[in-house]
Order: C-alpha cells, then sequence, then structure tokens
C-alpha cells in the first residue's frame, strides 16, 4: 500500500472516531434527559445528570478532535500529523491497560450470565482493545517515518533544531493530565500515595497540586525550560516509585481493601474478590510507563540547551 493511502486512509478512521463519539455523546445527552429522579439514584455520590452531561461534552470534545485531525490530515498539516500521534499513544495506553486488566482482574459472579458466554464476552473486550491498540501502533509506526514526515512537511522537527517529537507529546500529556487531575480533585475520587489513603479533602489538595504541577511541567517542556526538564525528570521518578511501592511495601493486601472501602463509599458498588497474586503486574506496568518519559527527558537534553 502506498504511504499516502495509508495516510488516507488513517484519516478516515480519525473521522469515523469522531462520527462514533458524537453518537455517544447525543446518546449520553438523551440518557440525561430521560434519566429518573434523583431521588432514584440517591446512592450515587453525584447527581446522575450532570455526570452524563459532563461525559457527553468530554465526547464531543473528542469528536471535534478526531474531525479536525482528520480534515488536516487530509491537507497534509503538520500539526494533524503531531495531533494523531498523540491520539496513537493514547489509543495505545487505553489498549494495553485494558487487555491486561480484563486478563488478570476477577469477574463478579453472575447467575444470569453463563461461565460460558461471560468467557465470550471477556474474549470480545480483549479483541476489540487488542485492536485499539494494534491501531494505535500502526499509526505510530506510520506517522513517525521519514517518509510520512516528507509527506506532511519534508523534515523532521528535529533536523530543524525544533522542539523534539516526543518532548512535545510529553508536554501535551502533562497537559491533559492536568483536565483528569482537575475533575478528580473536584470530585475527589480517593486514591493513594506511598501507602497513604487520600480521601475528601486529602484527595482535593493532592490532585490540585498535581494539577498545577501537571500544568507547570506542560508549559514549560512546550517551550524548552531547563528546569520543567529536570523537574519532570523528578516527577515521573516519584511516579514509578509511588507505582512500585504500592505493591512492594508490607501490608498490600490491607491497602487494596482500603481503596476499594474508600471507592465503595464514593460509587456504591458491591465487593469484588481481588487476587492479590496478579495484581503486581500492574506496579510492574506503571513504573515502565513512568520510566519512558524519563528516558525521553535525558536523551533529548540538547534540545533544551
Amino acid at each position: 500500500m502506498s504511504k499516502w493511502i495509508a495516510v488516507r486512509v488513517s484519516a478516515v478512521l480519525a473521522g469515523l472516531g469522531g462520527v462514533i463519539t458524537l453518537l455517544l455523546s447525543g446518546v449520553l445527552v438523551w440518557t440525561a434527559l430521560a434519566a429518573a429522579s434523583p431521588d432514584a439514584n440517591a446512592n450515587l455520590p453525584l447527581p446522575l445528570r450532570p455526570v452524563l452531561f459532563g461525559v457527553a461534552v468530554f465526547f464531543l470534545l473528542l469528536t471535534i478532535w478526531s474531525i479536525t485531525t482528520a480534515a488536516g490530515i487530509f491537507r497534509r498539516r503538520e500539526w494533524a500529523r503531531l495531533s494523531i500521534v498523540i491520539f496513537a499513544v493514547l489509543l495505545v495506553g487505553m489498549g494495553v491497560s485494558a487487555v491486561v486488566g480484563t486478563l488478570v482482574a476477577p469477574v463478579p459472579p453472575n447467575a444470569s450470565v453463563s461461565e460460558a458466554a461471560m468467557g465470550r464476552i471477556r474474549l470480545m473486550i480483549i479483541v476489540l482493545y487488542s485492536a485499539m491498540a494494534a491501531v494505535g501502533v500502526w499509526w505510530l509506526f506510520l506517522f513517525n517515518s521519514r517518509r510520512t514526515k516528507d509527506y506532511f512537511s519534508g523534515a523532521a522537527l528535529e533536523d530543524r533544531g525544533g522542539r523534539p517529537l516526543s518532548i512535545t507529546l510529553i508536554g501535551w500529556f502533562l497537559l491533559l493530565s492536568a483536565l483528569v487531575t482537575a475533575f478528580s480533585a473536584i470530585v475527589q475520587v480517593p486514591g493513594m500515595f506511598f501507602g497513604v489513603l487520600l480521601t475528601r479533602w486529602t484527595a482535593l489538595a493532592a490532585y490540585s497540586l498535581l494539577t498545577a504541577v501537571n500544568i507547570y511541567l506542560g508549559v514549560g517542556l512546550l517551550q524548552l525550560h531547563q528546569s520543567a526538564r529536570i523537574a519532570g525528570i523528578v516527577y515521573f521518578a516519584i511516579l514509578a516509585a509511588n507505582s512500585i511501592a504500592m505493591f512492594a511495601l508490607p501490608g498490600f493486601p490491607a491497602r487494596i481493601q482500603a481503596i476499594q472501602d474508600a471507592m465503595r463509599g464514593f460509587v456504591r458498588v458491591d465487593q469484588i474478590p481481588i487476587p492479590f497474586e496478579s495484581y503486581w503486574i500492574f506496579g510492574l506496568i506503571g513504573a515502565v510507563i513512568a520510566a519512558v518519559p524519563i528516558w525521553f527527558l535525558v536523551r533529548r537534553r540538547a534540545a533544551f540547551a
């Protein structure tokens, strides 16, 4: 397949993804408008309608992102190439995490669904998210190849002495993470930092601090500030250490139970049995993910000089 055909097929896929998220946004809005009275959702920590509207707005933003990126690819804009690379990183991260979670996480027993049917459902989920990850990997190779870079702009950013692509991705990842941590601070999502459980006001303070740090680091890296590069290395090293400490420190079952109890107080869900012997893999994945930006921040230090 010719390179330009693969690029345009990718643009079509991105546009179709935007149409799907637009439909999901519409379904969520319709569900919110048709939602039951607040008394019927008394067990939820947050009103159902605002949550549904918020998720609908999120999907709408994804629609705008996907469709504008697809249009930019057809017009051979360099920013569209960077945009789809960022989207590919998210696809790979979500796909791999979902596959690993589906393989190791227990499934609550359900009398209405047979074990064989549940196995088929798990297989469908694994296939779906594996396909997402595969598309993301394909896009990473496709849109970072020399021929594709020449197709869009004729020269790579690194060759022009500008900001390396890896630093651009890390910077935008941190800015997008600031949106997630800000939302977590608003709704006070329970969390844990080096074995310390964070709930309510402590969660609000921690996520607010993370939001400020993510914004500072994201903006600083995009502007190639040396201080942001050094702080970013320290920040991701702390994240890696926290991921390992969560599973390596003594009392891991008690910490997981505390998190589960906190989440049940946050969202009314039934208790799920936890296979402690297989949860270590999530700590390892978290540490590896945090180590990747460190490698690029060290390797691309010359761009900050």
